[in-house]
């Protein structure tokens, strides 16, 4: 078993399908192997028409470095068992990553289309990383989007995220709960977590401690009192009792108020206190909450509202005037309930600097070809206005952009759709990053990384989105446009291949 566990991370990297590796195989027999690719990962629409939130870059790295790290005698345990063609599974041996990955950071506001990861090395390098990439990323864009959803709906209550128990699975609860902080959530309960990315958890109590300590008003009179006994001086003191296990108001709520006063907890506790609410009518319940703690003169107890909560419901708990400091959210955001399958898609772009793209009769499905970076436009008052997306090379509009000149932005489905942006009335950020350079990780990475900052630069970002932009249903359309000479690249290629029909 030892073994087998040393192996565990190198297993992430080969968490591919099948005809990866069979058309390696082909690739290496036709000597394709050092044909430079470059593939884009992006996805094609969001569950509310609007943005989706960055996430899971920093494990993308993590796998090219596992990749670049895991021993040749390593390497071979696993392949052997799997690749049967001798020549195959040399190659993958000896193989290392040694092309560049380019990216939006972790925190990025994202639109449909946009490429977010680009790789750009040899061929049978960057397609057997496809898979992984996907994994990854679908499912870390997923929840950090929903969470993006959520606590603006919740806004300004803050949100803490606690869905482990419903996530998909160990690597999903974990990665999971970081994609919902960086999307916006204040805290989570997932100590692997905390362990992994240095974000702490928090937590309150359950059904369970309660019922531990007997049945009925005493018995959890005795809880609350135990709890705030062994709780109070602690680093992470934070005195939330859950008040729901037998009568919220008639028990519950009276245990607590009477528990705090017993144990010298009021308006002067330099930690939180407060109470949990994990059923019944939330909206109702934490008025008459809010009306007894605060004639108690514990006005600065929190209420903490759970209880299979999601944007409707929080924005309906607050047009009902509910009284509450905190949501807390589990399954709605850990498996991005009502949207659990991220549709991000892997595909090829360019071949040996020639570019290349994918027809379809699904107008959605078509790529956009060549090798691309992505420009964020903000107007006078500094609000987003439109993204740009650029060849990298040879790239008129872009020049435009770089010397702030007058530019016109086009509709790509509509020619009468077009916006003039005049010298001096806009600025720009491109968005699109190097993270990994000839295999080796940028220096710079590790900071772009880091949790609480990529969460601080998404909430930064999101100031920056018009409230019309930024609003969960039918939000107003943002301008993705591509510039001239994509546009011309792209439909050229369309062209030529219709020429080729019948």
């Amino acid at each position: 078993m030892g073994r087998e566990r040393v192996l565990t991370d190198f297993a992430k990297v080969i968490n591919s399908d099948r005809y990866q590796y069979t058309e390696s195989d082909i690739f290496l027999m036709e000597n394709m192997e050092e044909k430079e690719a470059i593939f884009d990962m992006y996805f094609r629409k969001t569950e509310d028409g609007g943005f989706a939130v960055v996430s899971g870059v920093q494990e993308v790295i993590e796998l090219i470095e596992i990749l670049n790290e895991t021993s040749e005698d390593e390497k071979r345990e696993y392949f052997s068992k799997i690749i049967e063609e001798k020549h195959l599974l040399e190659y993958l041996v000896k193989m290392k990553f040694t092309g560049n990955l380019y990216a939006m950071r972790d925190g990025e506001i994202v639109y449909p289309n946009e490429p977010i990861i680009s790789i750009k090395a040899p061929l049978i390098q960057a397609k057997i990383l496809e898979t992984p990439i996907l994994n990854l990323m679908n499912m870390q864009l997923a929840i950090a989007t929903k969470a993006s959803r959520i606590t603006r709906a919740a806004h300004p209550i803050p949100v803490s995220s606690f869905g482990s128990r419903r996530a998909h699975g160990f690597d999903s609860a974990v990665s999971g709960t970081k994609a919902s902080i960086i999307g916006g959530c204040l805290s989570h309960s997932n100590i692997v977590t905390e362990y992994k990315y240095g974000v702490q958890s928090v937590g309150t109590m359950a059904h369970s401690f309660i019922q531990a300590f007997g049945v009925g008003a005493l018995a959890e009179k005795k809880a609350f009192d135990t709890f705030i006994k062994h709780r109070r001086e602690r680093k992470a003191n934070s005195l939330i009792l859950l008040i729901d296990t037998y009568n919220t108001l008639g028990i519950g709520l009276k245990n607590a108020i009477q528990s705090f006063k017993d144990n010298g907890i009021d308006d002067s506790y330099k930690g939180n206190y407060g109470i949990r609410i994990d059923s019944g009518d939330l909206a109702y319940l934490s008025k008459k909450c809010r009306k007894e703690l605060d004639a108690a003169g514990l006005k600065k107890a929190k209420i903490f509202l759970t209880n299979s909560l999601n944007e409707s419901l929080i924005k309906s708990l607050k047009e009902q005037g509910a009284c509450v400091d905190i949501f807390g959210v589990g399954d709605a955001i850990a498996v991005s309930k009502s949207n659990p399958c991220f549709g991000g898609v892997y595909k090829i772009v360019e071949i040996d600097y020639k570019p290349v793209i994918k027809l379809s009769e699904d107008v959605i499905k078509i790529s956009n070809p060549g090798f691309k970076e992505v420009y964020r436009i903000y107007d006078k008052e500094g609000f987003a206005y439109a993204d740009l997306i650029t060849l990298v090379n040879n790239d008129s509009d872009k020049e435009k952009l770089l010397r702030g000149e007058d530019l016109l932005i086009r509709d790509e489905k509509y020619e009468f759709k077009s916006s003039l942006l005049k010298k001096g009335e806009y600025s720009y950020k491109k968005i699109t990053r190097e993270f990994v350079k000839n295999g080796v990780v940028m220096e710079e990475s590790s900071q772009l990384m880091d949790v609480l900052n990529s969460r601080d630069y998404y909430l930064e970002s999101l100031n920056k989105i018009s409230e019309e932009r930024k609003r969960l249903e039918n939000p107003h359309q943002y301008k993705i446009d591509l510039s001239k000479d994509l546009l011309e690249l792209k439909y050229n290629l369309i062209k030529e291949i219709k020429s080729q029909i019948n």
